[in-house]
């Protein structure tokens, strides 16, 4: 008679080896497969299988992972436990308390709800709560209901969870309400890898809901990807979705420095329309003294601060304060062209906050054409290209560059400007931007602020992210002040 661990039906076969033959090795080879290692313990005579209330419950056990420690072996049976766990999902055999949401019920086990989210253990062992009752009703929100609602619930037996996005918000609302943890994670993961470049429709959708359950790293993941595809969302197409936007969501992508744009123009006009789509104005002298110090009119043409000066939004008699603020920008930006060239004096003037004197990602400062990313016939290839040769924006390109393009692999990019006509010392940022095939922006490389001379050079290594997808590469070089 002898003992051994079990929950299932159980096959033992009893082996009889030599005692000189029974070290370490031998032991791995014939004897640990022939266990399985589980909860209680019975007292077994021959080799006859235990039946539990007919359940079938025979697993294909796989080898058990062994842990060594000094003189200790730690057997793991983790495979095993679970799928014997999962069989009791909405098996009314042994269950002990039954869950009503809307039209379904679910046969649960008491032990299992408690282990896995405290809320329900505290519904299930308070003192409001008594062993008689059989039934607890939860009332849940519709999207909650139904196959989301059996997939949060079989979670808890299989401690697995097939996602998509139509259920995902569903069951992110379930674990955080009754805090499964492990659950909410990994629904956080799985959005965090569908809202990354170039899901822009995922990253607007679930912005709002990063916030509400302060999700940061998703809601920083959706700002980046809609940053970098900005022209998407004030696309003519997109215009309804655009003035649906919450204020917090506009006023996140306009304090980010790689937002991807054809000009900053470009954000002053979507701004100004999004504003007077607004439902008083009381809200949109609100929301344009918190908004429009985030727009870098520093960076406009002067043609483009003069076409502000005769905008609607400055012009209007209903918004003196709005007025007044955008006067205040607008000299700040004319200060900026007109002194900015003194900057390497002794006395140089101050431009504070620096940032907002800096350029974003603008993509009319593309200093050549798209260079293909998955042909091979630019590999070393040096290509003259010119630029604005000052930080204050201007259509003139009078800097001259020498650019090289060195394909090393197939993910693995090497990029070195220099420049190469008689100036004093320029400071300057180097950006690539990645495209797909279908000009959505995949990956931003933004380098940092360097100073060029005639005898030095900058180098960006780029190691794109998706390298079967990237299709074009476009690289800005943007004059800056220090």
């Amino acid at each position: 008679m002898f003992a051994i661990p079990l929950v299932d039906t159980i096959f033992v076969k009893i082996l009889f080896f030599p005692k000189n033959k029974m070290n370490d090795d031998f032991i791995a080879e014939h004897v640990l497969p022939s266990i399985s290692l589980h909860y209680h313990s019975v007292n077994l005579s021959s080799d006859q299988p235990i039946e539990s209330n007919n359940l079938n419950l025979n697993v294909q056990h796989s080898s058990p992972s062994i842990i060594e420690t000094g003189s200790e072996t730690t057997l793991n049976a983790t495979c095993e436990h679970i799928e014997l766990t999962s069989r009791f999902f909405n098996n009314i055999q042994f269950s002990d308390v039954r869950l009503r949401i809307g039209t379904n019920v679910y046969y649960a086990h008491k032990f299992i709800l408690a282990k896995s989210s405290d809320v329900l253990a505290t519904l299930l062992y308070s003192q409001h709560w008594t062993s008689n009752d059989s039934e607890i009703v939860l009332e849940e929100q519709d999207e909650c209901q139904g196959d989301v609602f059996e997939k949060f619930l079989r979670f808890f037996y299989t401690a697995k969870v097939t996602l998509h996005e139509s259920i995902v918000i569903g069951l992110l609302c379930l674990a955080d309400k009754y805090n499964v943890q492990s659950l909410r994670n990994l629904c956080t993961q799985f959005m965090i890898m569908q809202a990354k470049p170039p899901n822009v429709r995922n990253a607007i959708a679930w912005y709002s809901i990063a916030k509400q359950f302060t999700l940061d790293d998703l809601r920083d993941i959706c700002i980046k990807t809609v940053a970098w595809n900005m022209e998407h969302l004030l696309s003519n197409a997109n215009q309804t979705e655009w003035f649906r936007r919450e204020f917090e969501f506009i006023r996140d992508l306009l304090s980010t420095s790689n937002l991807v744009v054809t000009n900053e123009y470009r954000l002053y006009t979507s701004l100004s329309d999004w504003l007077l789509a607004r439902s008083s104005d009381t809200l949109i002298l609100s929301y344009a003294c918190d908004l429009l110090p985030l727009i870098r009119f520093s960076q406009m043409l002067p043609i483009q601060l003069h076409q502000i000066e005769q905008s609607f939004l400055y012009q209007s008699s209903n918004n003196q304060q709005i007025q007044d603020l955008l006067k205040r920008l607008l000299h700040q930006a004319y200060r900026f062209h007109t002194l900015a060239s003194l900057r390497g004096d002794t006395n140089k003037p101050e431009f504070s906050p620096l940032e907002w004197y800096l350029p974003r990602e603008y993509t009319e400062m593309n200093i050549t054409d798209r260079v293909d990313i998955q042909s091979t016939l630019r590999f070393g290839i040096q290509v003259d290209v010119q630029t604005c040769s000052s930080p204050v924006p201007s259509i003139d390109r009078n800097a001259d560059w020498k650019v090289v393009y060195r394909k090393r692999s197939h993910d693995r990019w090497t990029l070195k400007i220099h420049r190469h006509d008689e100036v004093n010392e320029t400071y300057a940022q180097v950006t690539a931007i990645i495209y797909d095939c279908e000009r959505r922006v995949l990956q931003v490389d933004r380098g940092e602020t360097f100073l060029f001379t005639t005898s030095n050079q900058y180098e960006l290594e780029i190691v794109l992210n998706n390298p079967f997808e990237a299709k074009e590469l476009y690289l800005l070089i943007k004059p800056v002040i220090s």
